[in-house]
């Protein structure tokens, strides 16, 4: 058990800058941030609500448990964000063709409206985002992402 740790104290000598997880929940926070301010003074949107947006845009009427697949939204906080967009009349849900028992969510005339509003400014920052990147670092950027999504898939023994 010695032996484990000490093996354990000799590996581990990240600082914090340099844990992975460390970088990406800060960053992801910088971002969410940067896009709430966005959305809300282009299109009075919250980030959830312009994720879901999105997805239903870009694929068609859908279920929210795809809604959540998709974008990896806990249920909860799916929910409530596909609640408020219902309530405000951006989303629209209709019985599901294919299972009468579930229902699609698809964008109303008005959602359809707010998307386009707040579109050109969502493109707009992600030209930035990307801009400060070669093409060779987007593509090694996109391919450490897919690596280290799939790595947290796999089953591991942490302990």
């Amino acid at each position: 058990m010695a032996e484990l740790a000490a093996e354990t104290a000799r590996t581990f000598q990240y600082t914090l800058k340099e844990l992975v997880t460390f970088r990406m929940v800060r960053l992801n926070a910088k971002l969410t941030t940067q896009a709430a301010r966005l959305l809300k003074n282009h299109s009075g949107l919250t980030p959830a609500q312009w994720r879901v947006m999105f997805m239903i845009h870009d694929n068609g009427p859908m279920t929210p448990a795809r809604v959540g697949r998709l974008i990896g939204m806990d249920k909860g906080q799916l929910s409530r964000t596909i609640k408020s967009m219902v309530d405000t009349g951006i989303l629209a849900s209709t019985a599901s063709e294919a299972d009468q028992r579930s229902f699609e969510l698809h964008l109303t005339a008005s959602g359809q409206k707010l998307f386009h509003r707040a579109m050109p400014v969502m493109q707009k920052r992600q030209a930035r985002l990307m801009g400060c990147l070669t093409d060779e670092e987007r593509a090694v950027l996109y391919r450490a992402f897919d690596k280290l999504e799939a790595v947290t898939e796999e089953p591991g023994d942490f302990a």
